[in-house]
């Protein structure tokens, strides 16, 4: 199992280092014709100042989200699957501003190469911390350890080789800069993978083996209607006090998310639309979501309720609760609306 999960990551490797390298040989094909330039208006100077101080800035803060992902890493043990969840969340979203705010910049005339390359280190960690997510959580999930290892150790390739192309990145600023008579235009360094054991599967396989022995880690269940994802039809055309005012309509169909908030996959789950009007008239319908992944979120529409023109009307929607539920306040929700005549 260790020798072909270990195989698979060196042949990920390969791959992806093979990929950068035909990325990089187009864009220095593309632009080979940057060299050349001797002298430089005050302007264009400040123009590659400013911009070598815009791209430092950047790289500052995606050596800190790389501080708090391994700082997470290390808390595994000590964190609930919910504030796992959270930190990892939060280390992907600001690895994306990141990457978007680096595709927002316009490099200077004969940097566009430099960019390149530090455009491609963005987008590889930011590949890595969305990767690693679901992979650790499969892990937690007792799916296939072969799998699991390989998807774990591929997010470290994925630093790995960011951390290599920003060497590439560093030389090709400098060099661009030389190419224009500045001299020593360097940026600071950036390497996000220091334990470059991490790319040996026998290492991820031992770190899997440890955080799943953590009680907080284990089994939690739990689901939850998304209260402002409701969508009627007909729809909505405004509130009047607490009532929502639909369009007219001979029927009622309703849409709402619905969302696992546990820690293991939970099949079967009940939804319930109970709908009631102000002179007792109800009515039920029921759905079954066959199956839904923690974090995941899955849309239940129930059609052919009969539609009350004029008069007050009451839904309430019930998710679950699944076995073991232990908080059961939003597992229900309810929602107060009128038809148009």
């Amino acid at each position: 199992m260790e020798r072909r999960g270990r195989k698979e990551s060196i042949i990920t490797l390969t791959i992806m280092v093979i990929i950068a390298i035909v990325i990089v040989s187009w864009l220095s094909g593309l632009w080979s014709c940057e060299t050349g330039r001797k002298e430089l208006t005050d302007i264009e100077r400040l123009t590659i100042s400013d911009y070598v101080n815009s791209i430092s800035v950047l790289v500052q803060q995606s050596n800190k989200v790389s501080y708090k992902f391994f700082n997470t890493m290390t808390k595994t043990k000590e964190l609930s699957r919910e504030d796992l969840d959270s930190e990892l969340l939060e280390i992907i979203e600001e690895s994306k501003v990141i990457l978007e705010n680096s595709r927002e910049l316009n490099p200077p005339e004969f940097f566009e190469v430099a960019h390149g390359y530090l455009e491609l280190v963005f987008e590889t960690r930011n590949k890595a911390y969305e990767d690693f997510k679901p992979a650790l959580f499969n892990a937690l999930r007792d799916l296939d350890l072969d799998i699991s290892t390989t998807q774990i150790t591929n997010t470290f390739l994925y630093m790995f080789m960011s951390d290599e192309i920003y060497l590439y990145f560093q030389d090709k600023l400098e060099e661009s800069g030389e190419n224009l008579g500045i001299k020593n235009l360097t940026i600071i360094d950036s390497v996000i993978l220091k334990d470059r054991g991490l790319t040996n599967t026998q290492s991820v396989m031992g770190f899997i083996s440890e955080i799943k022995t953590v009680t907080k880690l284990q089994q939690r269940r739990g689901v939850a209607v998304i209260e402002d994802s409701i969508k009627f039809d007909p729809q909505v055309l405004n509130e009047q006090g607490e009532y929502l005012i639909l369009a007219n309509g001979s029927e009622i169909a309703v849409s709402i998310a619905i969302e696992n908030q546990g820690n293991v996959i939970e099949n079967d789950v009940n939804v319930v639309m109970r709908y009631m009007t102000q002179d007792n008239i109800s009515e039920e319908k029921k759905y079954t979501i066959n199956s839904i992944n923690p974090s995941e979120q899955k849309t239940v529409t129930i059609s052919g309720f009969t539609a009350y023109p004029g008069r007050k009307c009451e839904l309430q929607i019930t998710a679950g609760p699944v076995p073991d539920e232990v908080l059961l306040t939003n597992n229900t929700v309810k929602y107060k609306f009128m038809m148009e005549d």
